[in-house]
């Protein structure tokens, strides 16, 4: 008897506990997280790119964060190191990081032997990456190192209902990649003229979790573009990932054609285009008419401004009337100014090398400025030129060698991201087969695709 009675409560707790388990999991499904690519997807993009989770870190004798006036030199000198050591560590240093230019912010580590003496340091440079510097009786070994991550590939899309930014926010996707969209399509889309409602991209990605940063802990961004379609007005464009074995792996269009040019069609992200390049405008601080050989894109104080083209910084420096400026020559042909920067972007000085796409300065209003702008100019062969008229050829395209390597790549990437549905947020509609949209109320034409359930 007190055995069936045990076996009936029992199953009297077994139904009540899977009754809570099941209205638990009915209460509220969740948000639907971008697609993961299939398995054969990331073995083909990830290959090798995942790596393992490092061993646990020692805790360091000494740690802290860079702090404003600081220098490497009175972090040393607090850790007991002589002026010799440091002046040994900074110069085997110098070729792979200069610690003489460190910021506040960064992040610093270093570990001594039970003699005191140090034995290794580590520096964080940004986000991704440090310096590992390793003194041994043998000598001083500097090396810069990634954090490590894993990777998983995603699939994504979205559609224009108001704006990119905001079609990202719709489909609760990270800011980042859109930037990074833009960035890719910099010169063959002008996101501030040529976008229209009802738009859409699809979109391949690197998700990378890093398993170890500055603070040692994990954190989820956003990485590499594997290939994207934009689809603009019934018109989709593409972009590849490819290495052509030339410089470094680059973005090119469903024909092998690089979708990098000389320089980008804008160097920053504006609100609106204040002023044109003109011959005779009339000046709104000098009230007198003079020629403005430049485009004045308005945007608020701070907006990054960006290199147009790889070059090297001739001037960083302020005058009267174009405030705080950077002048960078492209090659033989092309000379790019920046003017009324609120400031310079780091380490932008004269004789800096710099890359198409990094930050040389920050919108501002410095010199001969009513409101906060950027003044951006360029000059081909010596002589002033409309930067919104240059057409510039692109960088190579994908060689003749490479070109059956390359198609077959750009195929299978073809097939994945037109099996990516692009579901409007609306109900109206959505997107397939890599063609427009479908019909809907207030967009004509279309490919005849379903509208989504309301």
């Amino acid at each position: 008897m007190k055995r069936e009675k045990k076996i009936t409560i029992f199953v009297i707790l077994a139904a009540i506990v899977s009754a809570v388990l099941i209205t638990s999991s009915n209460r509220e499904a969740p948000k639907e997280a971008p697609e993961i690519a299939p398995a054969s997807m990331v073995t083909e993009t990830a290959s090798g790119l995942t790596q393992p989770v490092p061993p646990p870190t020692p805790k360091p004798d000494y740690a802290g964060e860079i702090r404003k006036n600081s220098s490497f030199f009175d972090i040393m000198t607090a850790c007991g190191a002589t002026p010799r050591q440091i002046y040994d560590i900074a110069g085997r240093a110098k070729p792979v990081y200069d610690l003489g230019r460190i910021q506040p912010g960064q992040k610093y580590e270093i570990f001594t032997g039970d003699d005191g003496a140090i034995e290794k340091i580590l520096l964080s440079i940004d986000e991704t990456g440090y310096v590992e510097i390793a003194c041994t009786p043998e000598g001083i070994d500097v090396e810069r190192r990634e954090y490590p991550y894993e990777i998983t590939i995603r699939k994504a899309s979205g559609i224009i209902t108001q704006s990119l930014y905001m079609s990202f926010i719709d489909q609760d996707l990270p800011i980042e990649l859109g930037a990074n969209l833009v960035n890719i399509y910099a010169w063959d889309i002008d996101f501030f003229t040529e976008i229209r409602k009802n738009d859409f991209f699809r979109v391949i990605y690197e998700e990378r979790r890093m398993l170890d940063g500055p603070d040692h802990e994990e954190n989820t961004g956003v990485g590499r573009i594997i290939a994207a379609e934009f689809n603009t007005s019934g018109t989709s464009r593409y972009c590849f990932r490819f290495d052509n074995k030339t410089d470094f792996p680059d973005y090119f269009d469903d024909e092998g054609k690089s979708l990098r040019k000389q320089l980008l069609r804008a160097p920053l992200s504006y609100t609106r285009i204040s002023s044109g390049y003109s011959k005779r405008r009339f000046h709104p601080v000098l009230h007198t008419y003079a020629p403005h050989l430049g485009i004045d894109y308005a945007a608020p104080t701070g907006t990054p401004v960006q290199s147009t083209g790889d070059g090297t910084v001739m001037t960083a420096s302020r005058t009267r009337a174009n405030g705080n400026y950077v002048k960078i020559r492209h090659n033989n042909s092309y000379i790019s100014y920046y003017l009324h920067l609120s400031r310079f972007g780091k380490g932008i000085k004269q004789g800096t090398k710099v890359k198409q796409g990094q930050v040389i300065g920050y919108v501002g209003a410095t010199g001969y400025a009513t409101g906060p702008h950027l003044d951006y100019r360029v000059k081909k062969n010596g002589r002033f030129v409309n930067p919104r008229r240059l057409k510039l050829p692109p960088a190579k395209p994908v060689s003749a060698e490479n070109m059956a390597a390359f198609t077959a790549k750009r195929d299978s990437l073809l097939s994945v991201l037109r099996s990516v549905p692009v579901r409007d947020p609306r109900g109206e509609y959505f997107a397939v087969s890599g063609g427009p949209a479908s019909e809907a109320p207030g967009r004509p034409g279309g490919s005849g695709g379903s509208p989504l359930p309301h």
